[in-house]
């Protein structure tokens, strides 16, 4: 995001926009969900005012205002050809509820009025100080009374290690004037000392580790941003939270709700952590883990904030998987242990009432289901399979919102009060939104209906814009045919190409990137 003074007449991000995208972690809906889990009563998403502080090209604010066309967004950005380039895609894509400004953070004052939710994302560390103090400032004076704003920033011990490599970057390019060949030869630099440090020595580790990193992210323009900018003002998890305390403002939660816990630590650690207040325990949770970047929620110090999550809150809920899952061999007849895997994450249980609601969520993904109609459904499912469970508490809402809280604690499950309107099947005539088929148009990343970038494949992005509910599997037919016959894309049996499929062929490939485009949720409900 932005960090120059918008007057500076050489802004970096003119030069080098900063290639922003969608960040589902800080989208409101994130937002509200925390804040409501922890015991607020934020404004609901569906009608709110919305502010980001460093919008850039919009990447991450229009998706929100396309979706929640009864809420108002304002994005500030004092890049000017990053604000022209928001607010073309906003005209192209007939928005009327955003407003882009070409502005300095230091020229937000009241007269812009109160915002329910604020989202700064990649700006704090990246700005000089006097323009923190004013970020703070209007997070806390511009912040509506149950607001909740969102700030990211690189923080410490993880940084003491990064600013040793962005310093080593910044000393080699000092002699390359222009950022384009200050790009190159820091990444030149960085690839050649890493190679001629090894990797026996903590050195040489370090080196690799960083360089593999940049080789992930794959992005030229971030690189710029964060390791050769004038300004990068990491700062302690405890620092930050003084600063936000100044201005009236107190931690509500982080964006990673698991990072917060005790629960995934050894039970050494959880007995020696006990009963240590939130933030302490977070910090001393940073230096553990040597972390470098946090994503923090804030809320004015007045509100009411409880750390016990009841399981009433959940009940007000509704809840997806946060991507597909095994439940082969899972029986709700019995209880047998089943245990569910995502990633890192898993969830173990013999409570039948759990493993049919995981079946349920794992039937509809990626749709959200309300918590009183998964209830309902897995009761229903467990009378089914084998009757004479009412009345027997094992059975009950708060045994499903306790498995469900600890899902979400190891990222299997997600959840939010305002659901995006996701398809769990394709349909006769599938559909996406309008943002996504403009997307398609320009490029081959998209953002999908729960805030996420998605690449597209060429199959799938000539799919995509045909995706708007009028035409049928004989319509879409016609894009396979002309993907093949573009060259874009070929179909082998038994390793050689296959130039002419019979229909067969087609419309198995077709319901496979309609599967992928439905389990991607790129299509409407």
């Amino acid at each position: 995001m932005n960090n120059a003074p918008c007057d500076s007449g050489n802004n970096p991000y003119d030069v080098v926009p900063y290639i922003d995208r969608a960040y589902s972690f800080s989208h409101p809906r994130q937002l509200e969900a925390l804040a409501t889990l922890f015991g607020m009563e934020p404004p609901p998403i569906t009608q709110c005012r919305v502010l980001e502080l460093g919008c850039a090209g919009g990447g991450n604010l229009i998706p929100q205002a396309a979706e929640l066309p009864e809420s108002t967004f304002v994005g500030v950005d004092a890049s000017k050809r990053q604000i022209e380039d928001a607010q073309r895609d906003a005209n192209a894509l007939g928005l009327t509820n955003i407003e882009l400004r070409h502005a300095d953070i230091r020229e937000i004052d009241e007269t812009w009025g109160q915002f329910d939710y604020i989202i700064s994302h990649g700006v704090l560390s990246w700005v000089p100080p006097d323009v923190q103090d004013k970020l703070f400032e209007v997070s806390s004076r511009n912040l509506a009374p149950n607001g909740v704003a969102f700030i990211s920033y690189n923080t410490y011990p993880g940084w003491h290690l990064g600013a040793a490599v962005r310093d080593l970057m910044r000393y080699h390019v000092a002699q390359f004037p222009d950022p384009h060949k200050q790009i190159e030869q820091a990444k030149a630099v960085l690839e050649f000392l890493a190679e001629l440090s090894g990797e026996k020595m903590l050195w040489g580790q370090l080196l690799h580790a960083e360089l593999e990193k940049l080789r992930k992210v794959n992005n030229d323009n971030y690189m710029f941003h964060e390791h050769l900018e004038a300004n990068n003002h990491p700062m302690y998890f405890y620092e930050f939270l003084q600063r936000a305390e100044a201005h009236g403002l107190q931690y509500l939660a982080d964006a990673d709700f698991s990072s917060m816990l005790l629960c995934h630590l050894p039970e050494k650690a959880r007995q020696v952590f006990a009963g240590l207040p939130q933030e302490k325990l977070e910090q001393y949770l940073d230096f553990a883990g040597g972390r470098r970047f946090r994503r923090t929620l804030l809320c004015h110090k007045e509100v009411a904030i409880s750390r016990q999550v009841k399981p009433d809150r959940l009940t007000r809920l509704h809840f997806a998987l946060a991507g597909p899952i095994d439940v082969a061999g899972v029986d709700i007849r019995n209880d047998a242990p089943a245990t569910f895997v995502r990633g890192k994450g898993r969830l173990q249980t013999v409570n039948r009432l759990v493993k049919a609601a995981m079946i349920v969520l794992k039937e509809v993904f990626p749709r959200y289901v309300s918590f009183l109609q998964l209830y309902m459904t897995a009761l229903a499912r467990i009378q089914q399979a084998r009757p004479a469970v009412a009345g027997d508490p094992r059975y009950g809402t708060g045994e499903l919102a306790q498995a469900l809280l600890s899902a979400f604690s190891v990222e299997l499950v997600e959840l939010c009060v305002h659901p995006p309107q996701v398809a769990s099947q394709p349909g006769e005539r599938p559909a996406t939104t309008p943002l996504v088929r403009f997307q398609a148009q320009h490029e081959r990343t998209v953002t999908n209906l729960r805030h996420h970038p998605v690449q597209l494949n060429p199959l799938a992005r000539r799919l995509v814009l045909r995706l708007d509910g009028r035409h049928d599997r004989r319509d879409l037919i016609e894009c396979v045919r002309e993907c093949l016959a573009s060259g874009e894309m070929t179909i082998k049996h038994q390793g050689e190409e296959v130039s002419n499929p019979d229909d067969g062929a087609l419309h198995h490939i077709l319901d496979q990137t309609l599967g992928y485009l439905s389990s991607a949720s790129l299509l409407k409900g």
